[in-house]
């Protein structure tokens, strides 16, 4: 029984949670340290800040993560949302929902297939829905398996619905990554991601995106987050903006 709590929990927060967001960091996502005797899994992650200088502003972080695991396959959902308004004005309303699945084929080769519902209304995106699949090869792993180097490459395809114009796009991409991860220890960590992914036919169409979080265990189940990340994105409406970036900071509580 205990070990459905992450997943009710997960289950709850998708009521509430908008549907936004950006390239997902899947290396950072996936949980880790798992057994044989438990195969849900679960995580939250939170943060808020509260200024008021002439103006006030206001800035929520959340996050939930739900994982099933078995030795041959791997189910992952992630939620996230992030607000920032200041002055009356929203400066970021981002979120997603991310739903992947992995076949485990061999040591070191996995098959992979995800979705995800996507909006930013900053960057004139009503919705975007991608859907992709390829495979995910494990380039190096240390003898504890604390160090590891991913790379991945898959067909995306993704359907594109733009504020202004109110116009649809429909464009089938490479999706590459290539992930790099380093653990002292459970809590103790550096991740990093990159990934790029250009249209098909016409390169100079493409998204780049990198991200590096680095985790600081305080206690057995808390941990001290440093993310920042960097997103270009060209095949925006003329208006939005193409590159952004972020640097967050924040508390995590892992459920075990």
């Amino acid at each position: 029984m205990k070990s459905l709590v992450p997943y009710l929990i997960g289950v709850l927060l998708s009521v509430f949670t908008q549907l936004d967001a950006q390239i997902v960091n899947i290396e950072e996502q996936r949980i880790t340290g798992t057994n044989d005797s438990t195969r849900w899994y679960g995580h939250l992650r939170g943060g808020a800040s509260l200024v008021r200088v002439s103006k006030q502003s206001l800035q929520l972080l959340g996050e939930a993560r739900v994982q099933y695991k078995t030795p041959e396959h791997l189910v992952l959902l992630l939620l996230n949302v992030n607000l920032l308004r200041a002055g009356g004005n929203d400066f970021s309303n981002q979120a997603f929902a991310h739903l992947r699945y992995n076949y485990h084929l061999s040591e070191i080769l996995t098959w992979e297939a995800y979705t995800q519902i996507q909006t930013s209304p900053l960057q004139l995106l009503s919705q975007r829905r991608p859907f992709g699949t390829g495979p995910r090869l494990r380039l190096f792993k240390s003898a504890d398996g604390r160090q590891r180097v991913y790379a991945g490459t898959s067909w995306l395809w993704e359907h594109n619905n733009f504020a202004e114009p109110n116009r649809d796009s429909y464009w089938n991409r490479s999706s590459n990554y290539i992930s790099v991860t380093l653990r002292a220890n459970r809590q103790t960590s550096l991740i990093g991601t990159t990934y790029w992914q250009p249209v098909w036919g016409y390169i100079r169409n493409y998204r780049l995106s990198t991200d590096w979080i680095l985790k600081v265990g305080l206690t057995k189940k808390i941990a001290l987050t440093l993310d920042f990340t960097y997103s270009l994105d060209k095949n925006l409406p003329e208006g939005a903006p193409e590159g952004t970036y972020a640097w967050r900071n924040g508390i995590t509580w892992q459920l075990k």
